[in-house]
């Protein structure tokens, strides 16, 4: 008996392909999420007031990427970027509001011209607990129901052989499917860059290619094809002082007292403008800016790195004129390397680096409205209007965009 002959428990054409994009996410009960939706291109930029529920929103995404890798334990949920609290808290808690004790979660991924939709019912017993393991309802009642049509499938045959060796086949199809719908969501990570890390001073994160906080920044670099270190050399402008980058991955030159306290990193870098004897210096003695740029660079390049994350603060340490080229170019890399990315930010330097006339680069305002619910408002150029000379940034600081405080 072939599998294929016998196809139609499930589709016509058995999807093996990974999902090209995420393009829509609906989030009910979570934090400060009562019920939202938002519809997202291929970068995606977030702005808002402190506390509005920015991280919150990437948070929603990468519990249903824990729920997907089946790690909803507290180790699971931490090593995605989430800041962990007991269920009370992380179930949404407003007046006037009943206590849902569910997290509902969907997404809606685009293959080819089909839509594609995932979704997760988180919910526990033990909503006053700090230490808890959530389950993902809905999966289970899935897989349950996967089982029961496999079974009414093979009922009708008359040989016990086939019935086995078709309801494995099945099965095995079944996983293969969801293997494939589920890996951009399941390697979904939150980075949000801490220095130490991109120094090689800590080492909380255990992601690789690359920690959460700026982890194996080396070791990735280290791996890099040919092609992709000379698209990373094409920035070295980034950097005016950058004259090369040297990975010392027999990790020699520590003996020579080039680094001076506990790093675990190779990664060091040679400074045009010093002397050629002592013009060498480790990422412990780097300035933050070019560990960050790095970061994001080798991030957007690599294809060994999550194809869907998101970024917190982006523009932590960075310059405002370079938040506004950093910018331009990882829209670029992230269509060159079929990257899609969440990005929050507070600096209006970065949104000038967005061209809003591009369908797939977007802007949105995160807020709170009058009830204290986090809600999404995508930000949009009126074509029919007169093309405005003010940057993004001008308007924005302005008040024109929303996303500020309206208390002063």
């Amino acid at each position: 008996m072939c599998l294929n002959e016998n196809p139609e428990i499930f589709s016509k054409n058995p999807i093996f392909s990974q999902p090209k994009m995420l393009k829509k996410l609906q989030v009910q009960n979570f934090k400060s999420i009562w019920s939202d939706t938002v519809e997202l291109g291929q970068l995606n930029v977030f702005i808002g007031e402190n506390g509005a529920g920015k991280s919150n929103l990437l948070e929603a995404l990468a519990v249903m990427s824990a729920a997907k890798q089946e790690r909803l334990d507290i180790e699971g949920l931490y090593s995605k970027g989430v800041r962990v609290a007991k269920p009370a808290l992380t179930c949404s808690s407003f007046h006037g509001k009943n206590p849902k004790p569910q997290i509902e979660i969907s997404l809606a991924f685009q293959r080819e011209k089909q839509l594609m939709t995932i979704k997760s019912v988180l919910e526990t017993d033990k909503t006053d607990e700090a230490v808890v393991k959530w389950k993902d309802s809905f999966e289970q009642k899935a897989q349950e129901q996967e089982q029961q049509d496999i079974l009414k499938h093979v009922l009708n045959l008359s040989a016990t052989e086939d019935k086995l060796k078709l309801m494995k086949a099945l099965s095995e199809q079944k996983r293969t499917e969801k293997s494939a719908l589920y890996h951009p969501i399941q390697n979904y990570l939150i980075y949000n860059l801490d220095t130490k890390a991109l120094r090689g001073l800590s080492s909380e994160s255990k992601k690789v290619p690359l920690g959460i906080n700026g982890e194996g920044l080396d070791i990735l670099l280290a791996n890099f094809s040919e092609p992709e270190f000379a698209q990373l050399q094409e920035y070295a402008y980034f950097v005016n002082w950058l004259d090369e980058i040297v990975l010392d991955t027999e990790d020699l030159m520590k003996f020579s007292h080039l680094k001076q306290s506990k790093s675990i990193s190779k990664l060091y870098f040679k400074d045009k403008f010093m002397m050629k004897k002592e013009n060498i210096f480790s990422a412990e003695n780097a300035n933050e800016g070019v560990l960050h740029i790095l970061f994001y660079l080798a991030l957007f390049i690599s294809q060994k790195t999550p194809t869907l994350f998101a970024i917190d603060n982006i523009e932590s340490h960075l310059n405002p004129h370079l938040c506004t080229e950093l910018m331009r170019v990882i829209c670029k890399l992230a269509k060159k390397t079929n990257k899609q990315a969440l990005i929050t930010t507070h600096n209006p330097a970065i949104l000038d680096g967005l061209n809003l006339n591009d369908d797939e680069l977007r802007l949105f305002e995160i807020y709170r409205n009058d009830d204290g619910h986090t809600k999404t408002r995508r930000i949009q150029l009126n074509p029919e209007t007169k093309p405005i000379k003010a940057k993004l940034s001008e308007l924005w600081m302005r008040g024109y965009l929303g996303a500020i405080s309206k208390q002063f």
